[in-house]
């Protein structure tokens, strides 16, 4: 009988699982007076610790799949050559045009980002299956009617204690009768999803067990974060935990299954044993140096990790100038979603599976 996980179920339950699964778990033991205190921000070192070490490092991590990789390097020479000055001139252009507008793309980009990179590990866990189209379609819409009802929800509520991006950077509806009726219906989905769970036992001889943990992981993290609990830090907490751990764990895990005499020296190193330190640190350096851009040029706001800047970077006030460090520096970020799109090919993912 073939397994379903992907590497190992230690593997996979400590580095895909267990970061969408614990942290909510984790926020219903945590002192009411700690979350209060951060129901609308969260503390500096909330932040430091949530947002840059974990949400802003993980995306730089996507280096070790293409500009540090010689071989993706040349098969994606000219995304990697032209995509981020794409992206800078577009956002320069819809930031000149109106900053909300620009804030609101950024955002619904993340919001398929996240939901696409779930979508991905459910695929990778149902490669062994021997499934038809229709039962595939709908386990596959059910992973995404876990994610996409509670932001649904999200929606019809309106402005909430915490954001995807920035204040208002969704379109909210603002009918907030509406919200029982998407919960019935996410109830709903939970129903067809096991029962078609059940379909696939039938069909295969056994339990698709790290698909289910994984998809009702998901379920219960989107519904806790955004449509359970009304708090900034829940939702930085659980939201970046499960989404940039694994990708950390995924990208190191499927490059140094890659590995062979013939890699670039830089990877032979971060792929050994104990190179996952400098792999991070690398990925931790660059988010650094962002994101004390962002704070010394823009907003002011991070004293504690960055204020020894302040004194050798002015803060800008002009608006044209602010209209093209934006998006400068939102660039990486985008880039990161648009590239997960070629170096997650599904030709490839065959590698991933012993």
């Amino acid at each position: 009988m073939k397994s379903n996980w992907v590497n190992s179920a230690r593997f996979d339950l400590l580095w895909f699982i267990a970061p969408m699964l614990l942290p909510p778990l984790i926020v219903f033991f945590i002192p009411s007076d700690f979350l209060s205190s951060q129901r609308t921000a969260i503390f500096p070192w909330s932040w430091v610790f949530i947002v840059l070490t974990i949400d802003v490092a993980h995306v730089y991590s996507t280096v070790f799949k293409t500009y540090f990789n010689s071989k993706a390097f040349q098969q994606h020479r000219l995304k990697l050559l032209y995509f981020p000055f794409l992206v800078w001139v577009g956002g320069a252009v819809v930031y000149s045009l109106e900053s909300k507008l620009f804030w609101t793309c950024v955002a619904y980009f993340a919001v398929y980002h996240f939901i696409r990179q779930q979508y991905g590990f459910f695929r990778l866990y149902s490669l062994k299956r021997n499934e038809n189209k229709a039962l595939r379609f709908g386990l596959n819409f059910c992973l995404y009617a876990f994610m996409v009802i509670p932001i649904l929800i999200w929606h019809v509520r309106g402005q909430q204690n915490f954001n995807w991006m920035t204040t208002g950077d969704f379109l909210y509806i603002n009918l907030p009768q509406f919200s029982p009726f998407l919960q019935i219906t996410l109830g709903l989905v939970l129903f067809i999803y096991l029962f078609l769970e059940t379909n696939s036992r039938k069909i295969n001889g056994n339990w698709n067990i790290p698909r289910m943990v994984l998809a009702l992981s998901t379920a219960f993290s989107y519904y806790t974060c955004i449509v359970l609990i009304n708090n900034d830090f829940v939702f930085s907490f659980v939201n970046v935990i499960g989404h940039g751990i694994p990708y950390f764990a995924l990208v190191w895990w499927s490059e140094k299954r890659q590995l062979n005499a013939e890699s670039d020296p830089i990877l032979k190193v971060v792929l050994s044993k104990w190179g996952w330190i400098l792999f991070y640190a690398i990925v931790f350096c660059m988010a650094y140096f962002e994101e004390a851009l962002w704070d010394s040029l823009l907003y002011r706001e991070r004293p504690m990790p960055f204020g020894w800047l302040y004194q050798q970077l002015p803060a800008l006030d002009h608006p044209i100038l602010i209209g093209i460090v934006v998006p400068l520096l939102i660039m990486p970020q985008i880039v990161h979603y648009i590239l997960d799109a070629y170096i997650w090919r599904k030709n490839d993912n065959q590698k991933f599976v012993s």
